[in-house]
């Protein structure tokens, strides 16, 4: 069967509406399947005109702001309409079709509905196919009545026994014995079961029935010993071998029962109790590839991977839990496989993941926790003990409408439901719980102070909007109460202080609020670490950058809003934070945007240049040249600047003259540029290339006077008039020297200058001049080794 699958039309996403249309071809016939998704149920109807012909129509309960254009294609058309508020898609087939909604599972539900739904629908999809994909059956019509052919029929034997022999079931005493066990079994008399199907096989080893009785003694035997647990006693006369004896004998006889797969999966949950792991393994094995969607075979899966868990494989067991979640056709499996994954979860702390397990069982197949009552209201009780209260309250309304009024545990459901429903925040139900104990209990409960205290403290929900009066009923109950509700006072003065941006109060309240418990549902330090926060952000916007980095390194804060990192990493730079600004640009070199990601790769630059990582910094070189170059726009002068010095950190002099000829061009009148200049300077005169020395010697001084500076000289004019003598351009370095003279230098400079420009006379053949000059050069009145070499040359002119 050749089968292609094209994707015709890409999906049309409106909000949360998607419409995709995919494609194939089955045995020469195109057919396509059109899906209609959105986040909410919805109706699609079909509507048949007087050709035969079949018409659809979606409606949205909710208005499109986009508007979408009609779509036509080989197998159907689209036209979208907007009328009274609601959007309308309509669907007009050329082809043979079919409206099939896709109904919800149990594993794809998130929330709690009050009541079904039947005609809505989140996923509608459309068959369109040229002819049918698959041909029915013709039938022809004619006639129809049976023919019987008495001398052709087979001869008939009724049913035989295990050795071959005719049953008279007349005869049979096992029957009533058979049907007397069964009855025990359905009343839970387990022990009696047991010990009966061990009589019963004695006395008739061959009974027709032996392998129906056989399976209620492995179900009994295993009830029995699940019920005992841990705390066997040495007066059962029965273990988990006795049951692998069992399961092996009627594995192999009864191979084709249709209990094969219960008879394995307690086989396997035998193996785990006794540690035979690699047994069990086989045995699961079994069930997985020749019984993979019994739900004994989910069942066992799950022993399975609670054994994983005890072993602390725990990773190993989640991933088995999700199998069976998402794989189990048997609610109550897919059910106590949520409950499993919700347990776990939550000992994980991930209340989260937790939360959504346990609303798909409460959306779905509540009743699933009516199984076991006891169990489901331990679960509610860790569910509390995780603050996952909404979920708590829920279980225990669950289990109170199902309890009696005289049930000696409805009381401490009540009160707890109100106390559950108080912590979640609900306060009309936690209310009327609470009242409804009052009504029942108030003259003999055991919970009657408590409960009259908590519907006190619900006055903390008040709908109180002058926040002055707030404000002073949370002081009087701070300075009334040392108990929870002063801690709970206090806890509510921190959030209205935060609430009106008094961040700084919040903060003075830091040792009190971190004397509380960790009960509430919004914690102390949750509030400590948001006023925080806040006042760094304030500080921040104002450029208080040693403020902004004190508050963020005291309370260890996360700002990872986009509108606050590049503020935050000019911020970092300032107070040599470089690690942290590093940090923030990191996470932009590879942006999808490359205007962004060419700016955040010159930050990048900047601070591995502060931390000293030289080439590092070098790498980004050719990337920022050929975003420059696609983008046309100049890198910045700091950035070019932190590569030159990079470079010359790195005695890299040709790579630094490079770049500085690129300086020169793309920043030409930029006074900054002279250190740069000077520090060709400097790595030219260590590496005598005079050349290079000479040319940006020159371009120094130009830029010098330009404006108006001698920040360099005289250590500049120095080093370009040694240069010039290297070169033979003796009359230029003279020249040179004599326009330096006028300037106002210390007295060694100034000696080191007459001495230069005596030397240089001399070579030019002026003796007067070099005389003058070094007698210039004696007279100052400072110690020098050019002093020195002064007066030596003056002594030898005549």
């Amino acid at each position: 069967m050749k089968y292609i699958l094209i994707f015709l039309l890409a999906s049309v996403q409106l909000l949360a509406l998607d419409i995709v249309l995919n494609s194939g071809k089955e045995n020469k016939s195109n057919y396509a399947i059109l899906h209609v998704i959105d986040a909410k149920p919805f109706l699609c109807q079909t509507i048949p005109d007087a050709l035969d012909k079949k018409h659809y129509i979606c409606k949205i309960s909710r208005p499109i702001n986009k508007p979408i254009e009609s779509k036509k294609m080989k197998l159907a058309e689209l036209d979208f309409y907007e009328k009274d508020g609601d959007f309308y898609i309509t669907i007009d087939p050329k082809v043979d079709s079919k409206l099939v909604p896709v109904e919800e599972s149990l594993y794809d539900t998130s929330e709690i509905l009050s009541k079904p739904t039947e005609t809505l629908y989140s996923h509608w999809t459309i068959l369109l196919q040229e002819k049918p994909l698959y041909q029915e059956k013709e039938v022809l019509d004619g006639l129809d009545f049976p023919v019987e052919f008495p001398k052709y029929q087979k001869p008939y034997i009724g049913a035989l026994d295990l050795n071959g022999a005719p049953i008279s079931y007349a005869q049979s005493k096992d029957i009533q014995l058979y049907l007397d066990i069964k009855q025990s079994y359905e009343s839970g008399d387990y022990d009696s079961v047991v010990k009966d199907v061990k009589r019963v096989l004695t006395l008739f080893p061959n009974s027709i029935f032996r392998s129906e009785l056989e399976l209620y003694q492995m179900r009994s035997m295993d009830k029995v010993l699940s019920a005992k647990g841990e705390d066997k006693t040495d007066t059962l006369s029965f273990n988990e071998n006795d049951i692998i004896n069992v399961a092996k004998r009627w594995s192999k006889e009864f191979a084709s029962d249709e209990n094969i797969p219960e008879v394995l999966m307690l086989m396997t949950k035998a193996y785990l109790k006794t540690n035979s792991k690699s047994d069990a393994n086989y045995a699961l094995d079994i069930l997985v590839g020749e019984h993979s969607d019994s739900p004994f075979t989910k069942r066992a899966i799950l022993l399975y991977a609670d054994n994983l868990f005890l072993k602390k494989e725990k990773d190993k067991a989640m991933k088995l839990y999700l199998d069976v979640l998402f794989s189990a056709q048997d609610l109550d499996i897919a059910s106590e496989a949520a409950i499993r994954l919700s347990d776990h979860q939550m000992d994980a702390g991930k209340m989260k993941e937790a939360k959504e397990y346990l609303l798909k069982v409460l959306n779905v197949n509540a009743q699933y926790l009516l199984k076991d009552k006891e169990a489901s209201y331990k679960l509610a009780r860790r569910l509390f003990e995780h603050h996952l209260y909404d979920l708590a309250a829920k279980i225990t309304d669950l289990l109170l409408e199902n309890t009696p009024k005289k049930a000696d545990n409805r009381e401490l459901l009540l009160k707890e439901s109100g106390d559950w429903h108080a912590k979640a925040n609900e306060v009309e139900v936690a209310h009327a719980r609470y009242q409804e104990y009052l009504a029942d209990y108030k003259n003999s409960g055991e919970y009657v102070q408590e409960v009259t205290e908590s519907l006190d403290e619900l006055f903390f929900k008040l709908n109180e909007n002058n926040e002055t009066k707030l404000a002073n009923y949370y002081d009087k109950l701070i300075e009334t109460y040392n108990n929870e509700i002063g801690q709970k006072a206090l806890l509510e003065k921190a959030k209205l202080l935060l609430k009106q941006k008094r961040y700084e109060e919040v903060l003075k309240l830091q040792k009190d609020l971190e004397k509380l418990s960790d009960r509430y549902e919004i914690k102390p330090e949750e509030l400590i670490y948001e006023a925080a926060k806040s006042l760094a952000l304030q500080e921040l916007l104002k450029d208080e950058c040693q403020n902004t980095v004190g508050l963020i390194e005291e309370y260890k804060l996360q700002l990872n809003e986009p509108q606050y990192e590049e503020k935050l990493f000019q911020c970092f730079m300032r107070v040599s934070r470089y690690d942290r600004a590093k940090e923030i640009s990191d996470t932009h070199l590879k942006d999808a945007q490359l205007i962004s990601r060419y700016a955040w790769s010159q930050k990048q630059v900047q601070v591995l240049f502060k931390m000293g990582k030289y080439q590092d910094a070098l790498a980004f070189k050719e990337d920022l040249k050929t975003l420059s170059f696609t983008l046309r726009e100049k890198i910045g002068l700091e950035t070019i600047r932190d590569l030159f010095f990079s470079l010359t950190k790195l005695k890299n002099l040709e790579g630094a003259a490079s770049l500085a000829e690129s300086i020169k061009i793309l920043y030409p009148d930029e006074s900054s540029n002279l250190d740069i200049y000077y520090e060709i300077v400097k790595m030219a005169n260590d590496a005598k290339n005079d050349l290079l020395l000479v040319t940006y010697a020159q371009t120094s001084i130009e830029m010098q006077k330009k404006f108006k500076s001698n920040a360099l000289s005289p250590e500049l004019e120095f080093m370009y008039i040694d240069a010039l003598k290297r070169l033979g351009r003796d009359q230029e370095a003279l020249t040179l020297a004599e326009g330096l003279l006028p300037q106002s230098l210390v007295p060694k400079d100034k000696i080191r200058l007459f001495y230069q420009a005596g030397e240089l006379s001399l070579k030019l053949q002026d003796s007067n001049k070099a005389k003058s000059y070094f007698t210039q050069c004696v007279s100052i009145n400072d110690n020098s080794s050019w002093k020195n070499i002064c007066q030596q040359n003056l002594d030898l002119i005549p």
